[in-house]
């Protein structure tokens, strides 16, 4: 996701680097505000019921998604 970045500047990267997936824009920052993003990446484990489980900045560890696996989905 891209936070309060223009689009001139998101698309300047995106062709600095070549990259072939979709970002997401928050230009003003309110969604970022929202959910509580502090950094990029921010990973979010949605749980089946659909409610936010668990949160987590930064590269996302194997322990982590297991974890939430073992607790929200293979119970």
């Amino acid at each position: 996701m891209s936070i309060q970045e223009t689009v001139p500047e998101v698309d300047a990267f995106v062709a600095r680097y070549e990259l072939a997936y979709d970002f997401a824009m928050d230009t003003t920052g309110e969604i970022s505000t929202l959910y509580e993003v502090t950094s990029t990446p921010t990973t979010y484990f949605v749980a089946p019921d659909g409610t936010i489980a668990d949160i987590t900045t930064g590269v996302v560890s194997q322990e982590w998604l297991e974890g939430n696996i073992d607790d929200y989905i293979a119970a």
